[in-house]
């Protein structure tokens, strides 16, 4: 799982690199990547289990959806 993060960020961080920290553009992405795989977990395991507790798992991208239409 490591090296498939690094592989798919990587390129993303080289070219950030007139962006004044890039510290904090590796953790939007890493924050984003994190949030859309928790995402299709939650449908992963409640279409799997038929548990409706599991839905919960897509609030975080439901949340950013939002933040995304409000800005």
């Amino acid at each position: 799982m490591k090296k498939i993060t690094i592989a798919i960020l990587s390129p993303f961080i080289l070219f950030a690199s007139g962006e004044p920290n890039p510290i904090f553009i590796y953790s939007i992405f890493a924050g984003g990547f994190f949030i859309v795989t928790l995402f299709f977990w939650g449908i992963y395991k409640a279409v799997k289990t038929q548990k409706t507790k599991y839905t919960w798992a897509m609030l975080p991208f439901f949340i950013l959806m939002g933040l995304m239409f409000i800005r």
